[in-house]
Order: structure tokens, then C-alpha cells, then sequence
């Protein structure tokens, strides 16, 4: 059976553009089609077929057999990579040789057609420790963590973090000072995070980090994509770690994925406060610091999702 190639970033990076056309379609053409010749192989009536159940399928693949015109749409986005290129931002999608399997796991509509990378795109190919957490955070949950991050950090094991303050910021500055690659994950494009992290950011990528947006570079930032960023650094991960979480966050939702992806799951329990969350059954707690060791067992027993 003969391998299927690549799906063409330029050929992907023009199906988004096109009205109507989101995730979801865009992931179910490729899927079958990862480049524009492969779906210009096929009859029209076969590539709507692919589409079935899709508002606008029929507009949509009259856009796509307009020749002329989507191959300028693609050439148009081939010079956007271009152009981010120079930036030192590379996009890659499926089959990439460091494209996270992963993210397959996610459900379609959270799943991402393109990842915008800054960094060593190597970072991607190993298994880090997923570790969410959202300030303000008690004492005694924030120094476990750090503790859990500085046992990784004697491993080798690299984390999977998000690009914003506070708890971020003081895993960036461990991994960094420690040289150990790094994997953060922006909840807006790559252009927008803020300043405040970029010189922690810089400095996990000279570590042979990489930061890494599901989202174009000039995107956002807006608060309901934080939801996308918490499900992604998790399923880029292997096991993952919870600190202290509230009910009705991003973290509360990607918990609840996590569990259901039948990834291993950690937690550290915070205050009894009105709104945290109760922890399922089958997250395992970690309530001494020698109970930090299942997370590293479980890191080095994990394989690359």
C-alpha cells in the first residue's frame, strides 16, 4: 500500500481561506486529498460525496474546480509561508516529520489543520509533560508543581506549557536556565502574544524550545480560544498535570478530554474553594512529593502521542 504524501501547507493554508470553510471541512478533504492534484484526480461528483452533510458543499467544491483561480489562491499562500518564513515561522501540517499524531485525537472541531511554529520543531517529536494551571494559584499547589517541574527537569523530560503569566513564566525560566527543550502553546497567533513573554519565550527557544499557535499569526487574542489552547498543550503531550483547577475553565475541559483519550492524568488539589473542582476518580493525585514519581514513570512509559 503506497504511503500517502504530505498535505500541502499551501494547498491547506488556501482551503481555509475560502468562505465557509472551517475545520471541520477542511480536515475531511484533506484527509482524503492532501494535496490540490490528488483531489483534481477525482470526479467533482466525488469530491462532493467527501463533503456530504457540509453546509455549502456544493459552493464550496465549485471553488475548488474554479483552476485558475484556487491555484492563485494557492500561490497567494505560498508566499505567505514564504513571508513567515523569513519571520523564522515555519507552518507545518500532517506529515511533517514532527507533525504531533496527537492532535489526531482530538475531536474535528478542535482539531488543528495547520500549526504555526517558532522553535525547533523536534521539541514536537517528544514526550513532554503536559502542565496547566490558572492563576491565581494557592502556595502550597504552586510549590508542588515547581518541585514536580524541577524532578522533570532532572529526567530530562520536557513540559508542555501555555504562553502567559505567572505559572508559565516560572516553568519557561527553569527550563530555559536548565537547557531542556520546551514545548509553550499560544492561545492567539504568534504575532499577538504579549510582550511581557517574549523574552522568557526567546529564551526557551534558544533552550531548543518552540512555541507553537494553532492560530494564524495575526489572530486574536480573544478569551474563548483559550479553551483551543488547553485541549491542544494537552494532547500534545503524553501524561498531564493539573494544578489546582476551577470548574468551567479551559482546564476543567481539557481534564475532562484528557480522561476520555485515556491519557494519564494527574492532579494537585488546591483550597476548598467554592468553585474547585472536584477531582474524578481516575485522575491520580498527588498528595506527597514522592507521589511526583508516577508522573515521571508515566512520562518515560508513554509513547509520543
Amino acid at each position: 500500500m503506497l504511503e500517502k504524501p504530505p498535505v500541502a501547507v499551501d494547498f491547506a493554508l488556501a482551503l481555509l481561506d475560502l468562505e465557509g470553510v472551517g475545520r471541520v471541512t477542511a480536515l475531511r478533504l484533506l484527509e482524503r486529498f492532501p494535496t490540490y492534484e490528488s483531489l483534481l484526480d477525482y470526479p467533482r461528483e466525488q469530491v462532493l460525496l467527501r463533503l456530504k452533510g457540509i453546509p455549502n458543499a456544493e459552493r464550496t467544491v465549485a471553488h475548488l474546480f474554479d483552476r485558475d483561480a484556487f491555484q492563485t489562491a494557492i500561490k497567494k499562500a505560498a508566499d505567505d509561508v514564504t513571508g513567515l518564513s523569513g519571520k523564522h515561522i515555519q507552518v507545518i501540517a500532517h506529515g511533517h516529520p514532527h507533525w504531533p499524531a496527537g492532535v489526531s485525537d482530538l475531536d474535528r472541531s478542535n482539531q488543528p489543520v495547520l500549526l504555526y511554529t517558532f522553535g525547533d520543531t523536534e521539541a514536537l517529536a517528544q514526550t513532554s509533560v503536559a502542565m496547566l494551571a490558572r492563576p491565581p494559584l494557592a502556595t502550597g499547589p504552586f510549590e508542588a508543581a515547581q518541585v514536580l517541574a524541577r524532578k522533570l527537569l532532572d529526567e530530562g523530560i520536557p513540559v508542555s506549557s501555555a504562553a502567559q503569566t505567572g505559572f508559565d513564566v516560572v516553568l519557561h525560566k527553569l527550563y530555559s536556565a536548565a537547557r531542556v527543550p520546551s514545548v509553550i502553546v499560544a492561545n492567539c497567533g504568534l504575532g499577538k502574544v504579549d510582550n511581557k513573554m517574549r523574552p522568557g519565550i526567546a529564551a526557551a527557544v534558544k533552550a531548543g524550545g518552540i512555541l507553537v499557535s494553532s492560530f494564524p499569526p495575526t489572530h486574536g487574542p480573544f478569551d474563548h480560544d483559550d479553551a483551543d489552547r488547553a485541549l491542544l498543550q494537552t494532547a500534545l503531550a503524553g501524561p498531564s498535570l493539573f494544578v489546582a483547577p476551577r470548574m468551567h475553565t479551559p482546564e476543567a475541559r481539557a481534564l475532562d478530554w484528557a480522561l476520555n483519550a485515556n491519557r494519564p492524568v494527574f492532579g494537585l488539589p488546591g483550597d476548598d474553594a467554592d468553585d474547585a473542582l472536584s477531582f474524578p476518580e481516575r485522575v491520580h493525585l498527588l498528595l506527597q512529593d514522592v507521589d511526583q514519581d508516577w508522573v515521571i514513570a508515566a512520562a518515560r512509559t508513554t509513547p509520543t502521542p
